[in-house]
């Protein structure tokens, strides 16, 4: 009884994400824009830090 549960939420969930595929797709797109855009600051944080090291010396 136990296993029937987690299977039913999972059918419940590839029904949702397989009817919404417009949806899936805009949060795939956020979270590709949220990721690059952390890769992006981090790298220029970074360089930046480097840069100032540097001009101290």
């Amino acid at each position: 009884m136990l296993a029937v549960v987690p299977l039913q939420l999972l059918d419940g969930l590839v029904e949702f994400l397989t009817g919404n595929l417009i949806f899936v797709g805009l949060v795939a797109i956020l979270l590709l824009f949220v990721f690059f855009s952390y890769l992006f600051v981090r790298r220029t944080l970074l360089s930046a830090a480097e840069g100032y090291q540097k001009g101290r010396k």
